[in-house]
C-alpha cells in the first residue's frame, strides 16, 4: 500500500516538474443543455456583433466609389471577356451537336475542336473527317427470329430452282 502511495506522489512531482498542473478527474461527466430561450438568447447576442443589411450596403456602396474608373473599366471588361467566353461555348456546343456527333463524344470532341488553331467550324469538319468514330451511326440490327438459317450464294442453284429452270426456261428466276 505504501508503495502504491509513493509511486502516486512521484507521478504527482513529474508532471509538477515538467510546469503542468496535476489533472483532477471529475466523477461526474455531465453534459449541460440549452433550453430553446437560452439558444435564441446566445444567438441574438451574437447577432449583434453582426453588421445589419444597411451597414453592410452602406459599405459595399463606400467601396464602390472608391475605385477608380480604371478600375471600374477594368471589371467591365473581365465581365465582358466572360460572357463573351460563355456564348462563344454555347454556339460552338451547338455546331457540334448540329454536326451529327454522337451525344456521349459532344463534350470530348468540343474540347478537342477547341484546342486547335483557326477557324471552328473548318477545324470540326477536318477533325470529324480523320475521326468519324465520333459521329452518330445508324446501326441496323439483324432482325432475327431465333432460327438459325444459312444463306446460300446466287451461284449455286437449288435443286428445286434448277428442276423449275429446266421445265420452264422462259421463266426468269
Amino acid at each position: 500500500m505504501e508503495e502504491n502511495q509513493n509511486a502516486v506522489t512521484q507521478t504527482e512531482e513529474k508532471t509538477e516538474v515538467s510546469g503542468e498542473k496535476p489533472v483532477e478527474k471529475n466523477e461526474k461527466d455531465e453534459v449541460k443543455t440549452f433550453t430553446q430561450d437560452e439558444v435564441n438568447a446566445m444567438l441574438a447576442k451574437e447577432k449583434k456583433k453582426m453588421p445589419s443589411k444597411e451597414d453592410l450596403k452602406a459599405f459595399n456602396e463606400w467601396k464602390e466609389s472608391q475605385k477608380t474608373e480604371s478600375e471600374k473599366q477594368l471589371e467591365k471588361d473581365k465581365k465582358i471577356e466572360a460572357l463573351e467566353k460563355q456564348l462563344t461555348y454555347a454556339e460552338n456546343k451547338s455546331v457540334v451537336a448540329n454536326a451529327g456527333v454522337d451525344s456521349k463524344f459532344q463534350k470530348f470532341v468540343l474540347s478537342e475542336v477547341s484546342e486547335m488553331e483557326g477557324e471552328f467550324e473548318d477545324n470540326l469538319k477536318d477533325y470529324l473527317k480523320e475521326n468519324p468514330q465520333f459521329l452518330i451511326s445508324k446501326v441496323e440490327t439483324p432482325k432475327t427470329n431465333g432460327v438459325a438459317t444459312k444463306k446460300i450464294g446466287n451461284e449455286a442453284e437449288s435443286g428445286v430452282t434448277a428442276i423449275l429452270k429446266a421445265k420452264h426456261p422462259d421463266i426468269d428466276f
